[in-house]
C-alpha cells in the first residue's frame, strides 16, 4: 500500500522521488529532512535515499540530492485495488527545480493508470508546478 502513516488527512504515503533543498524559511521545520536523515539516509533497504541529507549544526539538512526509488517503489499504487489517499513525495518536493520532466511524467502516468486512488500532491514550487502543466498543456494541443 506504500507506507502508512498517522498523518489524519490521508491513508498512506508513497514516494517514488525523494530528496529536496531548502527553499523557505519554513522548510527549517520539515519533517522529512530528520526523519529522512535518521531513518533512511545510509538504510540498505531505501539505496535512493543516501546523500539525501547531510548534518549541520542545526541537525539534519537536504543537499539538494534527488533521487528516483526503484521501479517497484513507482509502480507500488498499480499493485492496490482498494481505493487509497495517498500523499505524493512526502519525502521531497515532486516539482524541485532539479527534478527531471521525465521522472515527474512517469509518477502522474502511474496516476493516471489508478483511477480508484486519490493522489495528493503538496509543493512549494508553484511556479515549476504550473510551468510543467503549462508546457503538458501546449504539447497537447500541438
Amino acid at each position: 500500500m506504500g507506507d502508512t502513516t498517522g498523518i489524519e488527512w490521508t491513508d498512506a504515503t508513497w514516494n517514488p522521488i525523494v530528496g529536496c533543498s531548502l527553499v523557505s524559511p519554513g522548510c527549517t521545520h520539515c519533517y522529512a529532512m530528520g526523519d529522512a536523515a535518521r531513518r533512511l539516509d545510509g538504510n540498505p533497504k531505501t539505496p535512493h535515499y543516501a546523500g539525501t541529507t547531510q548534518q549541520s549544526k542545526a541537525g539534519p539538512v537536504w543537499t539538494g540530492k534527488l533521487a528516483m526509488a526503484s521501479e517497484r517503489t513507482l509502480m507500488m499504487p498499480l499493485r492496490r485495488a482498494k481505493p487509497t489517499m495517498y500523499f505524493v513525495n512526502s519525502m521531497g518536493d515532486l516539482f524541485h527545480e532539479d527534478c527531471p520532466d521525465e521522472w515527474i511524467d512517469r509518477v502522474f502516468a502511474v496516476m493516471a493508470l489508478c483511477p480508484q486512488h486519490t493522489f495528493q500532491v503538496l509543493t512549494k514550487r508553484a511556479a515549476r508546478m504550473r510551468a510543467y502543466f503549462d508546457d503538458q498543456y501546449s504539447r497537447a494541443e500541438a
